[in-house]
């Protein structure tokens, strides 16, 4: 990969990329648990299956100035009201109840030595994860990732974001934040349809790990995104790779 603009920030993306987690057991072990945070006004089983159904409304948010968190709270007390302490119960689950489950994420190798070596070339960084969690959250999986101590220029969040992954506008809303053009952004990611789509807003991108189904493949089925074409982005086996190959290119 040769990079056809000086990059001045990198985005990272968090699940498979700086953290190395189970993805599929820890949603389950979080909706599980969230669930049982509103049991005693929602019935468990409901309480899942809608907060599935809403986070679709997260993906496909395209109101505009509403956050995708707005949209996953408007879709969901559509369908299922929500109690009036609502945001106090999610806001107590977040600090609470969501660090146990730090045991399904670990750090990805090389990931702080990346994003180190990008700091100290003055580069801005960003933690571009797709905004399914409000900060708080985004955070404390940033602490499992063993990052979470670092100057990050802008983490993406639900509470944040107005668009999300693989929609062109999510990285242009990222670098209308930073002050950076898209041009002169580096997306780094694992998954090349949610990633990968940084180069339809212009970025640049690169992809590491092996290929492997996108974790939000379940949101996609029966959507025209379940089909879509991901562009064509070259990958490297893991952080350390692309770190090198960055140095290399005097990037980093």
């Amino acid at each position: 990969m040769t990079l056809s603009q000086p990059v001045r920030a990198i985005l990272l993306d968090l699940d498979g990329t700086l953290l190395d987690i189970d993805f599929r057991s820890f949603m389950s072990d979080y909706v599980t648990r969230l669930a049982e945070h509103f049991a005693d006004t929602i019935d468990p089983e409901v309480f899942k299956g809608r907060l599935f159904q809403s986070t679709s409304a997260m993906i496909f948010n395209s109101v505009p100035g509403r956050t995708t968190l707005q949209a996953f709270l408007d879709d969901f007390s559509e369908a299922v009201p929500l109690p009036d302490d609502a945001m106090e119960r999610f806001e107590d689950f977040y600090a609470r109840v969501f660090p146990r489950l730090g045991h399904w994420g670990r750090p990805s190798p090389g990931g702080r030595e990346l994003i180190e070596a990008a700091l100290e070339r003055g580069l801005a960084v960003v933690v571009a994860t797709a905004p399914f969690f409000p900060e708080p959250a985004i955070r404390e999986r940033l602490r499992w990732a063993g990052v979470a101590d670092l100057p990050f220029a802008f983490v993406s969040s639900s509470d944040k974001m107005t668009r999300s992954k693989p929609f062109p506008e999510y990285f242009l809303e990222i670098s209308e934040r930073i002050g950076v053009p898209p041009e002169q952004c580096l997306m780094v990611g694992d998954e090349a349809l949610m990633d990968g789509a940084a180069v339809k807003a212009g970025m640049q991108a690169a992809l590491v790990g092996p290929e492997k189904p996108s974790f939000t493949g379940p949101w996609l089925k029966g959507t025209p995104l379940e089909k879509a074409e991901a562009p064509d982005v070259p990958r490297w086996p893991d952080l350390p790779a692309l770190h090198r190959h960055l140095a290399k290119e005097g990037i980093l």
